[in-house]
């Protein structure tokens, strides 16, 4: 996904590095916490501090985990004709999390979503940015 659109191929001038959430035992080491706050609040570092003002938690994971992957991960890098479309499909499948829901139900839901080729790249692209993935029948 970050190749397209470059004019060079960056060949070796780069190294692909995998940061990731932190895994149970990390949170536990750092913070104490059980699997149900892992669970809850998410392998976050950053927002571990904040979790006993729940507003300010929410804001700091919106703002800084997901508003930044959307906008940088997503749209900036590959065009996206109805980003509020992109955005509305993100909340469903937040609210849907763990859940059977097809392509038929996300239309009923969604306004102006036009056709399910669309929600399916977007669903692509939302899970080349780690936010959202479906899993095949």
């Amino acid at each position: 996904m970050i190749a397209q659109g470059l004019t060079e191929s960056l060949a070796g001038r780069f190294e692909t590095i995998a940061v990731s959430h932190w895994s149970p035992a990390e949170t536990r080491s750092a913070f104490g916490w059980g699997l149900d706050e892992f669970v809850f609040y998410g392998g976050f570092p950053g927002a571990a501090p904040l979790i006993a003002e729940p507003a300010r938690w929410s804001r700091y994971i919106l703002d800084s985990l997901v508003e930044t992957a959307i906008a940088r991960d997503v749209l900036l890098l590959t065009r996206v004709d109805k980003p509020a479309l992109l955005w509305r499909l993100f909340e469903l499948a937040c609210r849907y999390s763990g859940q059977v829901l097809s392509y038929t139900k996300m239309l009923g839901q969604l306004r102006d979503a036009g056709n399910t080729t669309t929600l399916a790249h977007y669903l692509q692209l939302l899970a080349g940015a780690g936010l959202v993935c479906g899993l095949p029948k």
